[in-house]
């Protein structure tokens, strides 16, 4: 958790007409200049109360859960508040959405905001009414003085509270006293996403505005040599065009962890389809590379390097495996993260300053990678963060960025690039796939020793350098819980583009450890809940290394709640099946248990029970939705999701040829949460790495047939 001191957190100061504000961490005294702040909290004389969300909204429901813990500080009524995105600013720290880390960060920071806000406006209630603060008290937007029954309204007191002293260390409610916090509240963009008013990344427009399609080399890899116009500009409202090269601009990746925009021509025009349509009658002659990867082939070198020496990632005891019990080979595919909305970005650049409105998950990166491809300085970069219709990932990079920021100042007009559903899943970065070997043995019913090879193009493609760090951490399940274990690694090159996705090693990893318990399990003859409990243990925590004590007490807990709610004791009539699958991913504890129906080749999974130990629960109805999305997603996977390349070009397309959950496929999910009084952890990836283990073991236990590589065929058993 990361804490602040009265140096590096907040900066309050006057503000004549708008009244308080609560800042964010800065260099310089708030009173020196105000006007350069980004606010979270404002309290205008006129009672309006503004509250903002610091980190980007992609359907998580961060905008409502850092304002709720800010409110609750604040000690105000949630119906007096109005919430509103924050732009990025280069002085706020963690502003970004990715790794279940938006709450689990800021959580101590939001608290100290609020309560800051709330401990000047009762030294000013003090100086007013000439009562000592230790009779004060606030009441939902009021300080109240019980014994002579005053009560000043925050707005009253707001202007005066902005000359207040900022406290060393503001004291923080008890937890017991919380009355938001916990409580369940709707997302503060609900009616105007039902509405149909909510404003998303991809409707936004300025005056002057051009649209732009990028008709992009199929090989990601590729430039633009020459193009052939001629049927584009025949397309009305087709006005211009401009070559795209990537190499003119820092290169393929611009940053560490960040990949520029891939090479191209684009068509500006006055409307998205005439962009659209134009890219699409545009002729170009690609510069290609000379062999492209084969996800046929790639699987096949996979393979071949089982034999190879490995990088040892974690070795304890004696992990040699002689006549194992278990000795398979798991395989997961390539995966795309097709959020509904399309990469898009506007942007707007004039006199060495660019102004972006974008729906990206970190801002920062985008900022300091459209610096860089403009070649102005930072500072002089704006960016409006938009809510996303979903990312998962993708938007976590500035490719879809920098290209329309380029365009923007190529065309000396506002320009919005929208990217068609085919580019968006054609040009992602992929989940990677792997193949993994596990060999394992049991002994007094107990797993004695555990050995897992993860064989894999490694994620950290756009290091350039032989070799990568490991695809499996040297602390993951089930290190530490075998006495005698080895994680090793091979890793094999290639081109294929790589990137976050929703728990994105842990989404292999856990299909490949929970289907190997289970198989254990079956091997021993014993029940796989009451194996996973003995693999457990009774101990509290399990020392993981030095600097991870893994709590094996959650992790049993969240076990005996998913079986316990699933009703796994009981019997299920014949061509049902249950299966269980556990993890611990991002903060979370997580065990699933999955019930399906086969009959004879066709697959439908009838219910999917959750238990997850999150710690403590802001809003416990956004809590549900994180983990039925995560479900779903991992279901999608799963059942369907798989990504194949020949020659360096991406096959699939769209929804018809990457198909995701539609309503028929969806499952009755039971959410159970355990109650904590832990800080908040995260919970937008742990929900998903066991979905497909749970169902592939539920098959198991309905036909009798092993899964061992996803997706599971579209329904069907193979």
């Amino acid at each position: 958790m990361i804490e602040f001191n009265r140096r590096d957190f907040l900066k309050l100061g006057a503000v004549s007409s708008l009244g308080l504000m609560v800042g964010i961490p800065v260099t310089t005294s708030f009173a020196e200049s105000p006007q350069e702040l980004h606010p979270l909290v404002r309290i205008s004389p006129d009672g309006r109360i503004t509250i903002y969300a610091q980190n980007p909204e992609l359907g998580q429901g961060v905008k409502t859960a850092l304002p709720q813990i800010i409110a609750e500080e604040l000690d105000v009524d949630w119906k007096q508040v109005t919430v509103e995105q924050a732009d990025w600013d280069i002085r706020l720290e963690n502003q970004f959405s990715g790794g279940s880390l938006s709450v689990r960060l800021n959580y101590a920071a939001m608290r100290q905001a609020g309560a800051t806000a709330r401990n000047m406006l009762v030294a000013a209630a003090s100086e007013n009414l000439g009562q000592p603060v230790s009779e004060l008290s606030t009441d939902n937007g009021f300080v109240v003085h019980e014994a002579s029954g005053a009560r000043l309204s925050y707005a009253e007191l707001s202007e005066q509270a902005a000359r207040m002293p900022v406290p060393e260390e503001p004291p923080l409610k008890n937890e017991s006293d919380f009355t938001l916090i916990g409580k369940d509240l709707p997302d503060v963009d609900s009616p105007d996403i039902v509405r149909g008013r909510q404003t998303y990344s991809i409707d936004f427009t300025l005056p002057n505005m051009l649209y732009a399609a990028v008709k992009r080399c199929p090989n990601g890899d590729g430039q633009p040599l020459t193009y052939d116009a001629t049927e584009a500009k025949a397309v009305a409202g087709v006005i211009d065009f401009h070559i795209l090269k990537n190499s003119d601009h820092g290169g393929r990746i611009i940053l560490p962890n960040c990949p520029n925009f891939v090479s191209g021509v684009a068509v500006l025009a006055t409307n998205t389809w005439a962009a659209l349509q134009g890219a699409e009658k545009l002729e170009v002659e690609w510069q290609i590379p000379e062999s492209g990867d084969d996800s046929d082939e790639l699987t096949q070198k996979f393979e071949a390097a089982l034999g190879d020496d490995p990088e040892v990632v974690r070795e304890d005891g004696n992990p040699g495996v002689e006549n194992p019990d278990l000795d398979v080979i798991y395989r997961v595919p390539f995966l795309a993260h097709v959020p509904m909305e399309p990469m898009n970005c506007t942007a707007r650049v004039e006199d060495n300053h660019a102004e972006v409105w974008a729906a990206t998950q970190n801002p920062s990166m985008a900022a300091e990678a459209i610096a860089k491809v403009l070649g102005i300085p930072q500072e002089n970069v704006t960016i409006h963060v938009m809510r996303a219709g979903g990312a998962f990932g993708r938007r976590f990079y500035a490719d879809f960025i920098t290209d329309t920021v380029l365009l923007a100042k190529l065309s000396g007009r506002p320009v919005k690039v929208v990217w068609s559903r085919e580019d968006d899943v054609r040009h992602d970065y992929f989940r990677p796939a792997n193949l993994q070997r596990i060999q394992a043995k049991v002994e007094e019913g107990k797993i004695s020793h555990w050995n897992q090879r993860v064989v894999s193009h490694p994620r950290q493609w756009y290091l350039e350098r032989d070799g990568s760090p490991a695809e499996i951490g040297n602390y993951e399940f089930p290190a530490a819980f075998v006495p005698n274990l080895l994680f090793d690694y091979v890793p094999v090159r290639a081109r294929v583009p790589l990137g976050q996705w929703r728990a994105v090693d842990h989404s292999g990893n856990v299909f490949v450890v929970s289907s190997a318990i289970d198989e254990l399990a079956s091997n021993a003859g014993t029940d796989p809940v009451e194996f996973w409990l003995n693999l457990v243990g009774e101990e509290e925590f399990v020392q993981v290394r030095e600097d991870f004590n893994f709590s094996a007490a959650r992790l049993r807990k969240v076990i005996e709640v998913a079986a316990e709610k699933s009703g796994w004791s009981t019997p299920v009539a014949a061509g049902k099946g249950r299966g269980i699958a556990a993890s611990y991913n991002q903060g979370a504890w997580v065990a699933e248990v999955a019930e399906v129906s086969v009959t004879g080749r066709t697959i439908r999974v009838d219910r999917i029970t959750c238990a997850i130990d999150c710690g403590r629960i802001i809003n416990p109805q956004g809590a549900v939705n994180q983990v039925q999305g995560g479900v779903l997603e991992g279901l999608s996977a799963a059942l369907f999701g798989k990504i194949t390349v020949r020659d360096g070009i991406v096959q699939q397309s769209n929804f018809n040829d990457y198909r995701i959950c539609r309503m028929q496929d969806t499952p009755v999910i039971d959410v159970h949460f355990i109650d904590s009084d832990d800080a908040p952890r995260g919970l937008g990836e742990g929900p998903l790495p066991p979905v497909a283990p749970a169902v592939t073991n539920a098959i198991f236990a309905a036909t009798g047939k092993r899964i061992r590589e996803l997706p599971i065929e579209s329904g069907k058993t193979g």
